[in-house]
């Protein structure tokens, strides 16, 4: 797992972790990719304009591997096990170690796309979540393929099993007005598992899609979310 963290800039309780999308994934609906790794990420141009005093960016399994490594992953992991618990218990370990060593005590998680699904995944199982935020994140994952209709996961947990979890972690979730990879209804989906959640809010974007413009205009939506300044 490929970690850049920021030196912080103050001493925090609070690590604020950006979860990578599935990078890419696939070449086409038919074709899978052979390498995973996002050419141009959009987590790392948001992680690095946030003004938080302790930001990590953090990779998903099997991205930014050298061919051999990236050789010996199995496509499953960016494929049908994309959300698997094996998955989520890597990326809970890389968190651990990454507050270990800018002595946090909570995280806040944040999360693109896929990094979402992690993002509601690891908030659901750890007790030192402080927030969520999700950005164009597929949240149902029944829901999402059902929409597209391609092939159920049933390898990869699905963050909606958990509702009783999730609800009562403070969340702030965007969504893109025209994003047709995850329409709004995939969240809408999502939040209306949760049963007098803590502290919710879905705001869409009108003009936004599943990738424009949500790392140009990130200080602007990043300011909106106000609950992470409590804590």
């Amino acid at each position: 797992l490929l970690a850049l963290r920021r030196p912080p800039s103050v001493a925090t309780r609070v690590l604020v972790v950006y979860l990578e999308g599935d990078g890419r994934a696939w070449l086409d609906r038919h074709r899978l990719s052979a390498d995973p790794t996002p050419r141009d990420s959009l987590v790392l141009r948001m992680m690095v304009q946030d003004p938080a005093p302790a930001v990590v960016y953090l990779g998903r399994p099997c991205q930014y591997g050298e061919a051999t490594v990236v050789g010996g992953c199995s496509e499953r992991y960016w494929s049908s096990h994309r959300y698997a618990p094996e998955v989520v218990a890597a990326m809970s370990g890389a968190i651990d170690a990454l507050k270990r060593a800018v002595q946090a005590e909570r995280v806040g998680l944040v999360g693109y796309s896929g990094g979402g699904t992690i993002g509601a995944l690891l908030a659901a199982e750890r007790d030192d979540v402080a927030w969520l935020v999700t950005v164009a994140a597929n949240l149902d994952v029944a829901a999402w393929t059902g929409h597209h209709r391609v092939s159920p996961m049933p390898h990869s947990r699905n963050p909606v099993d958990f509702a009783d979890r999730l609800a009562g972690v403070p969340q702030f979730h965007f969504v893109g007005g025209a994003d047709t990879q995850v329409p709004a209804e995939i969240v809408r989906a999502y939040t209306g598992h949760l049963r007098d959640p803590a502290e919710l809010t879905v705001k869409e974007i009108p003009d936004f899609d599943h990738i424009c413009c949500w790392a140009e205009q990130w200080p602007t939506l990043r300011a909106l979310v106000s609950f992470d300044k409590k804590k």
